[in-house]
């Protein structure tokens, strides 16, 4: 079928049935490309219109989204339209162009027809209001070509029709059905687009010092040869004098200070070689500290795709808690319990519970489940905790789980530990444990769609 096809046969048909007649009485703005119109019949679907530059759509859904955000023109169509009664829905030229026709009364009883044209050309959609046949607004103005100027009080003209209509294949339908999908999570990660900034700054500084403290760990190693060129020096000693630049160790010159005398260079080998020795144990805790910062921080940074607003707001404090980051006018969250409380999805009837942050892994594993319950989790990286509640879980239910831990690393395939509660300790920090027994299995592939099991996940 045709995109025009589609429009003509199923939307029009539709708006003309279960819209006409009815008051847009909600203009809501989810980002820069998507707007929702809601009309005032009870149970009547919402008109979607998407502007995104590889695949714009129109489309009517019955989903509802509980985030706004403003934008000029979305500010600008709602001081025009709202309110409005909608008359008719119409193709323009028989081409990839849908017209939605309003009627406005004004305070001062004034009557003013408004049209919203929405031209579907990939790359270069466009929203435009019509005041009686003359452009008010427009989402670009920029027309298709230089024949098709979109300028404001110009009377309105549609594009030259294409020769060829495109197809829309099931790929097109599938990719508008998980673009809805996705429209939360593009709002939160625009909205929340700083703390990703703030992560990557941060694990950038960190990998750069990690190189740094290596490379001062390696330069210690080198050094620790220095107790023997000591040891040697002090057989030595009463062959070498004030003034004497070096020495021989065994066919290899080892220099020393001129200006000192045999016993100052002597107690300057040792304490070069005990120097190294506490730069290896000090950057031997710093090489870990900051290993264990930055596989956290790319832990956190593989949960943003399902994280959802309170989510983030958890996360912001575990950020701050952690001193991993610094936010400016940051007040923490009053409902701290909240932050605690770990999901949960029923699969078989087995309740699968998983972490998205510090305090909901410590909380799940550590408080909620049993002894005999079953512990998950990605092998040698910080991650989920996912606990299946069930002391001899089918495999069919392992596989679930494990597969889930996977999907919750941002991973494709992994390999996850699996192992009783009862095995487990608490780590030195929050939501951190410690094994002393386990079994190891690789997933290699993801089953499921949790993307949206986890969306529609519950909280203990």
């Amino acid at each position: 079928m045709k995109v025009i096809e589609r429009l003509e046969l199923n939307i029009i048909n539709e708006i003309k049935n279960s819209l006409v007649g009815s008051y847009l009485n909600k203009i809501e703005c989810f980002n820069d490309f998507d707007y929702m119109f809601k009309f005032s019949y009870s149970k009547a679907p919402s008109i979607l219109i998407s502007l995104n530059v590889k695949n714009p759509f129109f489309a009517l859904i019955n989903k509802r989204f509980n985030f706004n955000t403003i934008t000029p023109f979305y500010s600008r169509l709602k001081s025009k339209l709202l309110n409005a009664c909608l008359i008719d829905a119409s193709l323009v030229n028989n081409d990839n162009i849908l017209k939605l026709d309003f009627l406005k009364t004004t305070d001062t009883y004034d009557k003013v027809h408004y049209s919203l044209v929405f031209e579907i050309f990939k790359s270069n959609s466009n929203l435009i209001l019509l005041s009686d046949g003359k452009i008010e607004d427009a989402f670009r103005f920029k027309g298709l070509d230089t024949h098709h100027p979109i300028l404001k009080s110009m009377i309105y003209e549609a594009p030259e029709k294409f020769a060829n209509q495109k197809e829309e294949s099931e790929k097109d339908l599938e990719n508008e059905k998980n673009y809805i999908n996705s429209i939360e999570r593009i709002f939160l990660s625009n909205k929340y687009k700083n703390v990703k900034k703030e992560l990557k700054r941060k694990q950038k500084s960190l990998i750069k010092k990690l190189v740094k403290i290596k490379n001062d760990h390696d330069e210690a190693v080198s050094k620790l040869q220095y107790k023997d060129y000591a040891d040697y020096f002090l057989t030595i000693m009463h062959t070498i004098k004030r003034g004497d630049s070096s020495f021989d160790f065994y066919g290899k010159e080892i220099k020393i200070n001129n200006l000192y005398s045999p016993s100052e260079n002597l107690n300057q080998l040792y304490k070069t070689y005990k120097k190294a020795k506490l730069t290896i144990q000090s950057t031997d805790e710093y090489i870990e500290k900051t290993e264990d910062e930055i596989a956290y921080i790319e832990s956190v940074s593989s949960t943003f795709d399902y994280l959802n607003d309170s989510d983030y707001q958890e996360l912001i404090d575990e950020l701050s808690n952690k001193k991993i980051i610094k936010f400016k006018n940051h007040s923490k969250q009053k409902n701290i319990k909240c932050a605690e409380k770990p999901y949960y999805i029923v699969f078989n009837n087995v309740r699968i519970g998983f972490g998205k942050n510090a305090k909901q892994n410590n909380n799940l594993t550590f408080s909620l489940a049993g002894k005999s319950d079953y512990f998950i989790h990605n092998k040698n990286a910080h991650g989920n905790h996912v606990i299946i509640f069930d002391s001899n879980p089918t495999d069919s239910v392992i596989e679930y789980a494990m597969e889930l831990c996977v999907f919750l690393s941002n991973q494709i395939d992994s390999e996850v530990i699996y192992t009783q509660v009862k095995t487990l300790r608490k780590g030195k920090d929050i939501g951190l444990v410690k094994l002393s027994q386990y079994e190891s299995y690789t997933i290699k592939k993801i089953n499921y769609d949790f993307a949206s099991i986890v969306k529609s996940a519950n909280r203990f």
